[in-house]
């Protein structure tokens, strides 16, 4: 079962300029970008994929009981853990990139674009650089979604941290994610996982 488009959208991402607005712009611009361009793997645990639907669960906890059943099965949707991304920056534009999902492309100067989704949801995207950590926040009608990639000291590892707040939820989805460089060799070790996009 799908959520309504006025549900999706309202669950379904988006988030406001707090963030972003928020501090100087990075100085270290182009270095970042090296830093974060390339592709990157999905390499997490089955404990990892399982903290997914059980953060969904928790953030839904205390609907009413056909409206829990929607808004859950609409969130594990926008949850899809993509099996991997592939980031870059060109032109002053940001793209995350990947298989599952069509691209999410803005200035990096975090100014809003429109962006819709596969499904067809609409929001207002916004990316940049923010403490160290490419942001993206996505603001829709009813709720926002803010993801946080923060690259781990090796520089082969990613974390990918996913936030989803809505009028609607009794409580935010909150969830992190590991990824790392597909060129890595500790990749292939972990090429086993199932792709989660």
């Amino acid at each position: 079962m799908r959520l309504s488009r006025r549900w999706s959208q309202g669950l379904l991402v988006g988030c406001a300029l707090l963030a972003l607005g928020a501090g100087p712009a990075n100085p270290d611009g182009e270095e970042m970008r090296q830093k974060f361009s390339g592709d990157w793997r999905y390499v997490g645990t089955s404990a990892e994929r399982a903290s997914v639907p059980s953060a969904v669960d928790r953030s839904v906890d205390g609907l009413f009981f056909i409206a829990r059943g929607i808004a859950y099965d609409g969130l594990i949707h926008v949850c899809e853990i993509c099996n991997s991304y592939s980031l870059s920056f060109k032109g002053g534009q940001v793209t995350v990139a990947s298989p599952c999902q069509l691209s999410d492309v803005s200035p990096e100067d975090g100014s809003e674009v429109d962006h819709v989704t596969k499904a067809g949801d609409a929001s207002k995207l916004s990316q940049r650089f923010l403490d160290g950590a490419l942001v993206q926040q996505f603001r829709g009608e009813g709720g926002t979604r803010r993801v946080v990639w923060t690259l781990q000291p090796d520089q082969v590892s990613l974390l990918v941290h996913v936030t989803i707040t809505s009028q609607h939820l009794p409580h935010p989805v909150d969830y992190t994610l590991s990824y790392k460089r597909a060129q890595a060799p500790a990749v292939a070790a972990d090429a086993g996982h199932p792709d989660g996009g």
